[in-house]
């Protein structure tokens, strides 16, 4: 979230899939040659170490966010709101024998046994087969999971869900080996165990906006698997899952109306262990907000973190900023992290990888970026014909050890987006 691009545009519709159109990218085929001046634009400023405190649902739980500047545009509407947890007393029941321990619920959020109700019709039904000519094309984006790719058909809770728990006003997860399974949750849940398991499960939650908020928040020493939910932000919530734990999973989610898509966090400068240890695979990220937090997006960012895996998601940014994948360094160095066979568009810079420690200038002598790999990722030119409005790869900066990508393309052209960013009209886009 720290390259400002130009001013942030209004969020994009809230429609489930993007729909290219020929129109809009001739539009932006015309225009993006302005946008070689935007490699002139100053960095957005880099987070400082000092952070403010914020509780977290566990009483016995306290972590920091980094102070995150907000938007220099008009200030944006207040952001939904929900029940406080503090105002709920009613002690949680359930009627069913199989149901797991939660351990600690803090602030006794209410649960209504609803083993009756159906799945809400937010959820689609599975495509019928479509022509493989379309998955090449900037139809894609309508076929989704057609042409393999993570979308409304395949991720989130099932078609048919039934929903075994009702929950307000959040939950928090402090006993190990939890399992959450087929729940419909309000206010979020923050995970203060060892593996807990998030499975077809609805929560949202609308946490005003404030830094370091999640849907889902895995706090130190906790880890998750986080599999088959929707996961909403109610746009009021920094990241579909903020991971400051041990270790996180996440796998077949959709993840939807948060300014950062998912949020690798090093919760103390310089020391490993936290953030760190993640996959993420088969997701669909997409319908970001500029509305919480500092209102710059990225699909998933980190500031430092080890041991990671992106693979096979979905990342759609219809904002002309920030990024589908933001991998920085301010706050400790980043490395081992694979990115792999996603398909993306949209975002300034689509791709960041940048030491930028202890600054942009001068990289030297600070924590480093080091064994980032992009394999065989797809790129859309559907909402911007470079991509991102300006490109794929971010021009000012690399990694430590230099890029490192095998098998890149532009999906629609077939470029290979190995050692350049598009080239349109005979232009390379910058």
């Amino acid at each position: 979230m720290r390259f400002a691009l130009r001013a942030l545009i209004p969020r994009a519709s809230k429609a489930r899939v993007a729909l290219a159109t020929a129109l809009a990218l001739a539009a932006t085929s015309a225009a993006i040659w302005t946008a070689t001046s935007a490699n002139d634009a100053p960095p957005d400023t880099i987070w400082g170490t000092s952070a403010p405190t914020f509780a977290v649902a566990s009483s016995a739980t306290t972590t920091t966010a980094a102070p995150i500047a907000e938007p220099t545009t008009t200030p944006p509407p207040a952001p939904r709101t929900t029940t406080s947890a503090s105002t709920l007393s009613t002690t949680p029941t359930t009627t069913t024998t199989t149901t797991p321990t939660l351990g600690t619920i803090t602030s006794t959020p209410s649960v209504t046994a609803v083993g009756t109700t159906s799945t809400p019709t937010n959820k689609t039904t599975k495509a019928s087969s479509k022509t493989s000519a379309l998955c090449g094309t900037s139809a894609v984006w309508s076929n989704l999971a057609a042409c393999g790719w993570p979308g409304a058909a395949n991720t989130g809770y099932p078609d048919g869900q039934v929903f075994a728990k009702t929950v307000t006003g959040g939950l928090t997860v402090s006993v190990d080996g939890t399992v959450i399974d087929g729940y419909k949750i309000s206010g979020g849940v923050t995970v203060n165990a060892k593996n807990v398991v998030l499975r077809n499960s609805w929560i949202t939650n609308s946490a005003g906006g404030v830094n370091g908020t999640g849907v889902v928040k895995i706090l130190q020493g906790a880890s998750a698997t986080i599999d088959h939910n929707l996961l909403d932000g109610l746009n009021a919530t920094h990241a579909c899952i903020w991971h400051e734990g041990a270790s996180m999973v996440a796998t077949a989610n959709e993840c939807t109306e948060v300014n950062d898509g998912i949020f690798s966090w090093a919760t103390t400068v310089g020391v490993d262990g936290t953030g760190d240890n993640f996959t993420i695979a088969d997701n669909w990220l997409h319908n970001f907000t500029t509305l919480a937090a500092n209102g710059h997006i990225d699909g998933y960012q980190t500031e430092g973190a080890k041991n990671g895996v992106i693979s096979h998601n979905t990342f759609d940014v219809a904002q002309d900023q920030n990024s589908a994948i933001a991998i920085w360094n301010s706050r400790k160095s980043a490395s081992n992290i694979a990115v792999s066979n996603n398909l993306i568009q949209g975002g300034g810079f689509s791709i960041y990888a940048e030491d930028y420690s202890p600054s942009e200038a001068s990289p030297a002598g600070g924590y480093t970026v080091t064994n980032v790999t992009f394999t065989d990722n797809r790129f859309s030119n559907s909402r911007y014909a470079c991509v991102g409005a300006y490109g794929v790869w971010f021009t000012r900066g690399a990694p430590s050890d230099g890029w490192h990508r095998t098998g890149n393309v532009l999906l629609e052209t077939g470029q290979n987006l190995d050692n350049n960013n598009p080239i349109v009209n005979g232009w390379e886009c910058r």
